[in-house]
């Protein structure tokens, strides 16, 4: 298949365009910055992608599937992250219905809600009502696990490292649903191979709250710190001063929110159509362990 993708230059695109093609399909990467891209991918035709303003169509003609991952989540300000990622995504779908394109799986989260306290999981939300439920796919991966990136779990092992202070907010009861950075991969690319259209949530099946995860994973990964019960609305305040301030920190205020709209989502029924099951976190961490002392030898 012809696809084209999205973000491919960010942590799961990257993995994806890997994924992809090794499963041999021809990937075209969409990208903000499309030099840099070519330089480390001569192999693939890059075009650029800077939504909503700027979209390489040529890539998307011809496509058998758009994959959209491509998201802005450094961006603070919620007028300016609407525009870039809902009115962008907007604009990316209207192209692909123009162009012809018979299917989009656009990457959304397991928090999508239009209640969440976090703007991140409720713009993915209002993001997904782009798309056609008959035709295209909303994938919701859970907390994505993987040794390297600058995913929310990466944001929590910084922290870690940086503070050997592992803040717990709200006591850390929050239910986590994990998920390995490759079985991602294999979901997303299932959906993408079977034509599938619709809402699949990628998770394990049992969640694990939030503070024991944390404990297990430092402890994992020869992290060496201490945990501190932290309420939630102070710490919140913290984080925005200190954005505003431009101060750099390894957890941010949008990330602190996603954490706040955890919740359990049953995902059983979408992994059985999918024919795939999900490794638990604690097997997760043991590979990530394993990768990371073999990539220090």
């Amino acid at each position: 298949m012809i696809v084209a993708l999205t973000g491919a230059g960010g942590f799961l695109g990257q993995a994806l365009v890997d994924h992809l093609s090794r499963s041999g399909h021809a990937v075209r990467a969409l990208v903000r910055h499309p030099e840099p891209f070519r330089r480390e991918r001569p192999e693939l035709p890059c075009g650029v992608c800077d939504l909503p303003d700027r979209l390489d169509e040529s890539l998307i003609a011809g496509a058998d599937a758009v994959v959209h991952a491509g998201w802005a989540t450094r961006e603070n300000d919620p007028v300016r992250a609407a525009r870039c990622n809902v009115e962008g995504t907007r604009r990316l779908a209207e192209s692909c219905r123009r162009l012809g394109v018979p299917q989009v799986i656009f990457i959304s989260t397991i928090s999508a809600s239009p209640h969440a306290p976090g703007f991140y999981a409720r713009s993915k939300h209002a993001a997904e009502a782009c798309f056609d439920p008959q035709r295209d796919a909303v994938v919701r991966p859970g907390l994505i696990l993987a040794s390297r990136g600058g995913g929310l779990f990466q944001q929590l092992l910084g922290a870690a490292r940086t503070l050997h202070l592992v803040p717990l907010f709200g006591g850390g009861r929050q239910p986590l649903q994990t998920l390995p950075l490759e079985d991602a991969c294999r979901g997303i690319a299932r959906v993408l191979e079977g034509r599938l259209a619709g809402t699949f949530c990628l998770a394990e099946p049992e969640p694990m709250m939030l503070g024991p995860f944390l404990r297990l994973a430092t402890r994992r990964l020869g992290i060496r710190c201490a945990f501190l019960p932290v309420p939630f609305l102070p710490a919140l305040l913290g984080l925005r001063l200190a954005e505003r301030l431009g101060l750099p920190l390894p957890l941010r205020s949008e990330s602190l929110l996603g954490l706040r709209s955890l919740r359990h989502v049953p995902v059983e029924a979408d992994l059985e159509r999918l024919g795939m099951c999900v490794r638990p976190a604690a097997q997760s961490l043991e590979r990530i362990a394993a990768e990371l002392a073999e990539a220090a030898k």
